[in-house]
């Protein structure tokens, strides 16, 4: 329930009326059950010699309508299969969707009146984060996590420096440019918790307490999920508890912020709809990294889809591959129709039809910034994954999906 004491999910009780989750409502509120004509809430059809549905007490005339239900639902399941992007991006963390919804009403509450009056002497702290858009998504998207963390637990405002398009890309549940507030802070105090790659403050992520840092501006300048040691941290361990207790931090705090814009997210819905199986293999296969040490030969993939495959039998499988480059991508795609079929299985390979050889105006990486994220997207959907060592866009893929959890 919010601060008003009202039920999110009824609407109707006051402060005498605890949640029905804690079993604390009393016997006239008959909360999320039946109301007081034993109407069913789902069917609306049965009177007071029918009990409750969830309870399995109801009679016969209730059984067979309600097996009709369910044989219609079953129905529809064997033609339609399921949304993945779906099953694997709509999380349920109850208490960081209370905290994040309440952050955000506070969030726009405060700027409104930041920006209506300008010369207020009193500013909220912040914390700013820079992403690096020279950079692809798998280094942008870490520091914008850990930002926002630290702006949860520390009851600060977050604010994004320099990405002018960003709800080109994402959804925008509140005003976070940076540009429109700046000018307000020229006369703040400011510290770096991570600047480039040169420097983390991780005495103070890891120990301190960010709640009672006099600073009033913290920077968050990264490529990296360097914020993981502050779960760790004695003054925000209980937050963490109950909050998000198994600690799936990333993937809770990505999944929310980092919502992909609507026309993006039904590119995504769509590809996995009609190309995704009972099992999916995701490869992403980087190969234009500037350190040569780095670089996997492409017949190593093909070596680790075999293996995955030694544990399926009999199934419709998909592989979806990423790559940074045409010819990358139409290598590994010959070699892996090679290994066709296998185990007994109906393999096919699919991928999207970004041009890899395009150069993003946006930075050194070629490619669309919307394939990036298709692509993304669409190897955390997969049940396993073969990435390329040292390249980040594989794990954060992996991060920004609860599929990895499965």
């Amino acid at each position: 329930y919010n601060e008003s004491h009202e039920c999110r999910e009824c609407k109707e009780y006051n402060e005498s009326h605890e949640c029905r989750e804690c079993k604390e409502y009393d016997e006239s509120h008959e909360c999320k059950e039946y109301d007081e004509s034993h109407e069913c809430r789902e069917c609306k059809e049965y009177d007071e010699t029918h009990e409750c549905r969830e309870c399995k007490e109801y009679d016969e005339s209730h059984e067979e309508n309600t097996a009709n239900r369910t044989n219609a639902e079953n129905a529809t399941n064997r033609t339609n299969v399921e949304d993945p992007v779906k099953k694997y991006t709509d999380v349920n963390y109850l208490e960081f969707d209370l905290i994040y919804d309440k952050y955000v009403k506070k969030h726009n509450r405060i700027v409104s009146k930041l920006l209506a009056k300008p010369n207020s002497s009193k500013l909220p702290k912040v914390v700013v984060v820079k992403p690096d858009l020279t950079q692809g998504f798998g280094n942008r998207i870490p520091s914008m996590v850990c930002a926002f963390i630290y702006s949860l637990i520390s009851d600060r405002l977050l604010f994004i420096d320099g990405y002018d398009n960003f709800s080109s890309y994402y959804e925008k549940d509140f005003e976070h440019d940076w540009k429109f507030v700046a000018d307000l802070y020229k006369n703040s105090t400011s510290r770096h918790l991570h600047q480039d790659n040169s420097y983390n403050d991780f005495p103070l992520v890891a120990r301190g307490n960010l709640s009672n840092d006099k600073t009033d501006i913290l920077y968050v300048y990264t490529w990296d999920y360097v914020c993981a040691p502050i779960i760790s941290n004695p003054h925000y361990k209980e937050w963490f508890n109950k909050v998000i207790p198994d600690y799936k931090v990333f993937t809770v705090i990505s999944l929310k912020l980092l919502r992909l814009h609507p026309n993006i997210s039904k590119q995504v819905e769509t590809f996995a709809d009609n190309k995704f199986n009972d099992y999916n293999i995701g490869i992403h296969l980087r190969q234009k990294k500037k350190a040569d040490g780095f670089i996997t030969a492409v017949d190593h993939y093909i070596e680790v889809v075999k293996m995955l495959m030694l544990e399926v039998k009999n199934k419709n499988i998909t592989v979806f591959v990423a790559a940074d480059s045409n010819d990358g991508r139409k290598k590994l795609v010959n070699l892996l129709s090679k290994i066709i079929p296998y185990n007994n299985n109906s393999i096919k390979i699919v991928h999207t039809d970004d041009d890899m050889d395009a150069q993003n105006p946006f930075n050194s990486n070629t490619g669309s910034e919307v394939g990036a994220l298709i692509d993304m997207k669409l190897l955390g959907l997969c049940d396993d994954l073969v990435i390329t060592y040292a390249s980040s866009f594989g794990f954060v893929a992996a991060g920004w999906s609860q599929k990895v959890f499965r």
